[in-house]
């Protein structure tokens, strides 16, 4: 009878463990998935977007950046070099979120965790 409480103890423990992570993994998904639709979005109605005849659509981040800096190249209006800068912070921040969770889904504790919902890298 004197093991129960601590196993019980030891079983909570756990559980929150596994809900922390799963929550953890599922805010960065999150956050990841809305930088990169401000970015598609941003970068489809922008008009820089024309000086190049690349297309973000079916590429990634670092086709996206490849395409940000080309189109930083050509272009020397003001306003559209501020709507670039601010591009590459989001750009920043989606490729920030994106290392954070595929390098916490490789760390071994959280891995278990990931492959137990069935989480994915990015």
């Amino acid at each position: 009878m004197g093991f129960v409480p601590i196993f019980i103890t030891l079983g909570g423990f756990v559980f929150l463990f596994v809900l922390l992570v799963h929550q953890n993994l599922r805010q960065k998904k999150r956050a990841f998935s809305l930088d990169w639709e401000t970015l598609v979005l941003r970068v489809g109605d922008g008009s820089w977007l024309k000086l190049t005849e690349q297309n973000p659509e079916g590429g990634g981040l670092d086709s996206l950046e490849r395409l940000l800096r080309s189109a930083a190249k050509s272009t020397s209006n003001p306003a559209e070099k501020a709507e670039m800068e601010s591009l590459k912070e989001v750009l920043g921040r989606a490729k920030r979120t994106r290392y954070e969770y595929n390098n916490l889904i490789g760390t071994k504790p959280y891995s278990f965790v990931a492959s137990l919902f069935g989480h994915h890298p990015l």
